[in-house]
């Protein structure tokens, strides 16, 4: 099941990748963004060259980032619509909500509300690969 998504997902995005100059910006939505996260590792590159930001998005509702600093953080998280959304257990009232957007050939994430760059997708891999 979970390759036929990423399956259906791969050729999505190739083919939002061939849409015109005028649609350059293109938000993942609730169903994109399930098949992108759930049980993947998730590579971002943070803003400013100020390193490199590795997120685990649990299949059981599970999250954990390490920072730039070494740092770690854990939290739970779910789809919200078309946003994917953190309570981290720092701050366990507030959802920490982004979106995922496919933005002149790169995917980014951007902080819900703000459009903030959060960072750039290096790259998602399956499973938790970094053991978290």
């Amino acid at each position: 099941m979970f390759n036929l998504k990423l399956i259906s997902l791969v050729i999505t995005l190739f083919m939002m990748s061939n849409l015109s100059a005028q649609n350059s910006e293109i938000q993942m939505d609730g169903n994109q963004l399930d098949a992108l996260m759930t049980g993947n590792t998730v590579y971002l590159i943070e803003p400013n060259s100020g390193g490199d930001i590795i997120l685990w998005y649990g299949a059981d509702g599970k999250a954990m980032a390490r920072l730039p600093s070494g740092g770690l953080l854990d939290g739970t998280w779910e789809v919200k619509g078309n946003l994917s959304c953190i309570k981290w257990s720092y701050a366990p009232t507030k959802d920490s909500c982004s979106k995922l957007v496919k933005r002149n050939g790169e995917m980014v994430l951007l902080e819900n509300g703000t459009n903030r760059l959060l960072g750039t997708v290096k790259r998602i891999v399956p499973k938790n690969v970094e053991e978290f």
